[in-house]
């Protein structure tokens, strides 16, 4: 949802307790699908493992959340960093300096512009809003290529002009997913810009095999870096977990020398480590949304509304199994279903 109007806060939604507070519904009957987060919900054990920690709540948490760093650096295959003596700023275990964990992604987003200083940020329209705001925040000026579809010739050519790019695979709010390959192929288009391509992979454990995050972390390109969110898929949402890969550990290293300590609370780094591992509940979520994407789709299209995704972003349809946990649909009067729905405690996006 946009600012503006009585029912619109954030610009991509998810605020159920002002809803509650305006509706007057309870938040628990507040039905939220506007923050599309996995409708199973988080893992039961990501949940133990949080409440568990509440029992340390009384210590600080580690200053850079070095333990989910080191073993988000051990599930890449990120070898120790050498010469250090077990011990890296930012990190507990001497992982190499190529992971940076935050709170949330959105952290990150924010971060990046702050630390790195680029002049120029380039953003594909329509994305997420946060990339823009963070980069006029961070006194960058901001360059667009817009179109509900992604145009790789146009974006590539944009970054030569830039100096940092931020790409959602698969794209908030349209759906769209570009092959694993493509995105490298862009990666390699910024490397000979000297831009920072910046992936946004919050979704892409929907889709798992379209990330490029592997090569992120064998720093085979100094100008990718791959930032992953525990909010989504993992459903962590209000513990705020994320990180983010840096094909140079120098850039990732500037980016720690920026962040505040204490940014991930102790339960949020136990629910993390735990979410990581739960293989079975992943299956379980992956299954459940093959058919939940499919019964939505048929459902739309016999009640003739419009829907774009999930599609490549060859406009070609993915194949099943595949893709995001959302569709964006157009409707007359958008705005105001969006509203009559919110009187009803149901919250959608309004794009």
């Amino acid at each position: 949802m946009r600012p503006g109007g009585p029912f619109r806060t954030h610009a991509h939604g998810g605020d159920v307790f002002h809803a509650s507070e305006v509706t007057g519904i309870p938040v628990g009957g507040i039905i939220d699908f506007s923050a599309s987060i996995n409708p199973l919900g988080p893992s039961r054990e990501a949940i133990g493992a949080a409440r568990g920690a509440l029992r340390h709540v009384h210590h600080y948490p580690e200053p850079g959340a070095g333990r989910l760093a080191d073993e988000i650096a051990k599930s890449l295959g990120i070898p120790p960093a050498s010469g250090t003596g077990g011990l890296v700023t930012g990190t507990s275990h001497g992982r190499a300096l190529r992971v940076v964990p935050g709170n949330g992604s959105t952290e990150l987003i924010y971060l990046l512009p702050r630390a790195l200083k680029p002049e120029t940020v380039l953003v594909h329209n329509p994305t997420f809003s946060e990339y823009e705001r963070a980069a006029r925040l961070s006194g960058a000026k901001v360059r667009a290529v817009s179109g509900l579809s992604f145009n790789f010739t146009r974006f590539s050519e944009a970054m030569r002009g830039a100096d940092m790019a931020f790409f959602c695979n698969p794209n908030n709010p349209t759906g769209q997913i570009l092959e694993r390959e493509a995105v490298l192929e862009l990666a390699g288009e910024a490397k000979k810009a000297r831009c920072l391509l910046v992936v946004d992979e919050a979704f892409i454990d929907f889709c798992p095999g379209r990330s490029v995050i592997g090569e992120a972390a064998r720093g085979q390109n100094p100008y990718l870096a791959v930032l992953r969110s525990m909010t989504k898929f993992h459903a962590l949402t209000g513990l705020r977990a994320g990180y983010g890969i840096f094909g140079s550990a120098g850039r990732a290293a500037r980016v720690l020398g920026f962040k505040e300590p204490w940014s991930l609370n102790t339960p949020a780094v136990e629910a993390a480590l735990r979410a990581l591992k739960d293989t079975e509940h992943a299956r379980r979520s992956l299954r459940f949304m093959e058919s939940e994407r499919a019964f939505v789709s048929r459902r739309l299209r016999e009640a003739g509304i419009w829907h774009y995704g999930p599609q490549k972003a060859d406009g070609k349809t993915l194949e099943r199994g595949c893709g995001p946990n959302f569709f964006l649909i157009r409707l007359p009067g958008a705005r105001q279903f969006a509203g009559r729905l919110f009187k009803k405690g149901v919250l959608v996006r309004d794009c």
